[in-house]
């Protein structure tokens, strides 16, 4: 193992405890997320000095807009963060934010949405329905493409089937980085990479699943958007490590959206860690994958 990537699992570890949170009750998990996100926010990289960061507050609607010089006013990616729904927020990633406004030339939305185990599924769906409606609202006729890490990934392929599913306009295109998309931890790489992995653990996300999905169950395909029918999303890029855990999960939704006829393209990342886009600034590899994700977002811009 690197020291860069055994750096990277001590910070993530830190957060997901699951010998300790196993049988804790709901007050003291709760107690723990808070404190490990407050944590977080002296410790994450923050925006550059050229950012601009925009704090939104409106009503349901919370997050920040992020924006370096160079973003056009039409061109706006909504960016649903990870952290296992029960962790993180806009200020541990505008450094992330700042680094996608920038390869994209874009407006970037980090979106604040309600975490578990407080707001259970579907609260977050909810909150990115509202902000994504909110965003069309403001920005009428500028294409909208949608992105998320992990549970972000999760989230915004969720929020996605809602959308589809309404009279809403489509994203124009989707990213999704790492996704967690299965909270069951059904997939076969969750024990097959378990060695190799170095952020994740199997037991942690199975906690955090539960913790998530509440009342509708792990396998609702709200909490578990892979289960759920892929029949009709824009155009998508995926890119996971050869060696997450959740690697399954990508290569399941990938197989279940080109059987659906969905325009998708899966990048499996060899001897990647769990979001190294996060490590971009130490991480080479982050740098040339936010540099695909703008390349993919290009062509479908349309402007």
């Amino acid at each position: 193992m690197s020291i860069r990537a055994w750096l990277v699992r001590r910070k993530i570890r830190a957060v997901f405890r699951p010998r300790e949170l196993a049988n804790a009750p709901q007050e003291a998990r709760l107690k723990h997320f808070e404190v490990a996100l407050k944590a977080s926010e002296s410790k994450m990289p923050g925006a550059p000095s050229d950012a601009v960061v925009e704090t939104v507050d409106e009503g349901v609607v919370k997050g920040e807009w992020i924006s370096v010089p160079g973003a056009r006013e039409d061109r706006i990616l909504m960016f649903n963060h990870g952290g296992g729904y029960v962790w993180g927020g806009p200020k541990q990633y505008r450094d992330l934010g700042a680094r996608l406004s920038r390869a994209m030339k874009a407006r970037v939305f980090l979106l604040d949405y309600r975490l578990s185990p407080k707001h259970k599924c579907p609260a977050a769906i909810d909150d990115a329905l509202a902000a994504y409606d909110w965003i069309s609202k403001n920005n009428p006729g500028v294409p909208i493409t949608m992105a998320g890490d992990s549970a972000g990934g999760g989230l915004t392929l969720a929020a996605t089937h809602a959308i589809r599913d309404s009279d809403r306009t489509n994203p124009v295109a989707l990213a999704l980085i790492s996704p967690w998309l299965d909270v069951t931890g059904s997939g076969e790489s969750v024990q097959a990479n378990r060695e190799k992995e170095v952020m994740l653990e199997a037991d942690g996300i199975k906690i955090a699943g539960q913790v998530y999905s509440g009342e509708l169950g792990p396998e609702d395909p709200r909490p578990s958007p892979l289960f759920g029918d892929q029949a009709g999303l824009p155009p998508t890029l995926v890119q996971v490590g050869s060696e997450e855990i959740l690697l399954s999960d990508s290569t399941r939704f990938h197989e279940k959206a080109m059987a659906a006829g969905v325009s998708v393209h899966l990048d499996v990342w060899q001897k990647m860690h769990h979001v190294w886009h996060m490590q971009a600034g130490i991480v080479p590899e982050g740098k040339r994958a936010i540099a695909d994700m703008a390349a993919f977002f290009e062509h479908h811009w349309g402007n």
